[in-house]
């Protein structure tokens, strides 16, 4: 049956049978990329970007997440991405008209002289409020794109999360974390990643999570404290620790994930990448990027999953959200955290 991962058969017998155990799947990931794959990649879209001043970015921008996403497997399956060049294309005028122009006209009116301390002071905090703005909208519209056009097995990804939702009660959060010196961050990061979680789902099943910030707070805490005596090594152990929190509270269909993964590895990896990409002057970076990923992916499996429970079901996105997150880098493709 195309679009299921299950069907049914009736039965011969016209008395009541008891309904047969939903068959468990486990379904181990990986991630298949090749740095000097990505590499080549990149250079051929920095070339033909700069050859093309820019014109070229949308389907370079595409190429990149085909590779991205494309490289994750899952029982032996690659992803697949279905996003295109021209999709961007046009999210990225609109992306430039909603949020670009209005930010560069504030940035204008900011430097002209004798505004006089009341109007610089409006202008300023308009020019940070419309940043911030555009900074949550790429999240949330980047998400919705790469669900909506990524598959696995023939079937789509969703997300309906929404700007006007997410966007507000992040920003509250937000600020309570810099009002607190970063102190209140497992409430944010937990809350973020529920929204996320629960706004998400393959085909008709939608992921779940029961992740509590309480758990986080003690090691959080211990690794706030030694950020200067560490020079921030400790935080890179936390969000090594954070990720396989995040991932072993996550269900789906009836499994759940199991990450491996330690606060100790992340921050060998980490560090393995940061003297990687130093010591190359930054060549070594698409290979740093595909080892974490590697790593990441390597610890990480669904076990228990009903995969009959997942259908096919509808999927929208636009490619605006998706070009914010381009012009802004918000992320590198995959999300692993």
């Amino acid at each position: 049956m195309e679009g299921s991962f299950g069907s049914a058969s009736a039965l011969p017998s016209s008395e009541p049978q008891p309904a047969a155990p939903a068959a468990r799947h486990n379904i181990i990931l990986a991630y298949a990329g090749q740095g000097i794959d990505y590499l080549g990649l990149q250079f051929v879209n920095w070339a033909l970007t700069l050859v093309t001043l820019g014109f070229y970015y949308p389907w370079a921008r595409a190429r990149e997440l085909n590779f991205m996403i494309g490289s994750l497997v899952a029982d032996r399956d690659a992803f697949t991405f279905h996003g295109t060049g021209r999709e961007l294309f046009w999210g990225f005028l609109r992306a430039w008209a909603l949020f670009l122009l209005p930010i560069a006209g504030l940035g204008y009116l900011m430097s002209l002289p004798d505004l006089g301390a009341e109007l610089e002071t409006i202008l300023m905090i308009a020019f940070y409020v419309v940043v911030f703005a555009f900074v949550l909208f790429a999240i949330v519209g980047s998400l919705r794109y790469r669900a909506s056009r990524t598959s696995w097995r023939g079937i789509r990804f969703g997300f309906d999360g929404r700007f006007g939702e997410f966007g507000p009660a992040y920003a509250v959060r937000a600020l309570a974390m810099m009002l607190s010196l970063g102190l209140v961050y497992p409430l944010v990061a937990t809350w973020r990643r529920n929204y996320m979680l629960t706004h998400a789902r393959l085909g008709s099943e939608r992921f779940a999570f029961d992740g509590v910030a309480g758990d986080l707070f003690p090691s959080y805490l211990l690794c706030w404290f030694l950020t200067l005596p560490t020079l921030g090594l400790s935080m890179a152990w936390f969000h090594g620790r954070q990720q396989a929190y995040f991932w072993n509270h996550t269900t789906l269909a009836g499994g759940r994930f199991r990450s491996t993964l330690t606060g100790g590895e992340w921050l060998g990896i980490t560090l393995l990448n940061g003297l990687l990409v130093t010591f190359t002057f930054g060549l070594g970076a698409p290979f740093a990027y595909v080892n974490l990923h590697r790593e990441f992916f390597g610890r990480l499996s669904l076990e228990g999953a009903e995969l009959a429970r997942i259908h096919a079901a509808a999927s929208a996105g636009t490619g605006m959200g998706e070009a914010a997150a381009g012009l802004l880098d918000v992320d590198a493709g995959v999300d692993i955290g």
